[in-house]
């Protein structure tokens, strides 16, 4: 009995510590920016067309080879990523238009618009289709300021010199209201 215990230990130990492994050797990726709604007319011009992205950055630390690995939207469509490896700390930009492909950038080489700009979701899956990352996203009328919200300043400056910030992206409605530079999710930090 006690060998039986003993091995039922054991292997729970094995999978215990497997299962962990499995974890932490998971990608860490992120969207860190969703450029839906191209800026200027919809005119299916390829430099309009790649004006549309997708950013993904590889938060982890170890390079994640992407070959194989899907993007697509709420309709279907989809782009499948060629030989790519992203590295540690690193981003790329997936555009919807035509382009070369190189360490930062990549192109879906389509001819219209993808992305929908009043409601969707981008979806990454990895090689074997399991889905690694979603962002769903639906324009809607901005948050109506409350008392809880800075006054509207025109600079993050401005907002920090009177108290105000750091704004997150999901969490504060003021985040919308600065620029997020360096695509972290964080502004008036």
């Amino acid at each position: 009995m006690r060998s039986l215990v003993t091995s039922v230990v054991m292997i729970a130990a094995v999978l215990g510590s497997s299962g962990a492994a499995a974890a932490a050797a998971k990608p860490t990726l992120k969207f860190t920016k969703i450029q839906y709604d191209a800026p200027g007319a919809d005119t299916r011009a390829n430099s309009q067309l790649n004006k549309e992205y997708v950013v993904l950055r590889n938060t982890g630390r170890k390079a994640v080879q992407l070959k194989n690995w899907t993007l697509r939207d709420a309709q279907r469509h989809v782009y499948r990523f060629p030989a790519f490896k992203l590295r540690p700390g690193r981003s790329v930009t997936i555009h919807t238009g035509k382009g070369r492909n190189n360490a930062t950038h990549l192109y879906m080489n389509r001819g219209w618009y993808i992305w929908n700009n009043d409601q969707d979701t981008a979806t990454l899956r990895d090689a074997r289709g399991v889905k690694a990352l979603a962002r769903s996203w639906s324009e809607s009328a901005p948050p109506k300021p409350s008392p809880s919200t800075d006054p509207r300043y025109g600079t993050c400056t401005e907002a920090k010199a009177n108290g105000y910030g750091p704004y997150y992206e999901g969490r504060d409605p003021e985040y919308h209201w600065y620029s997020d530079r360096d695509g972290d999710g964080v502004v008036c930090e």
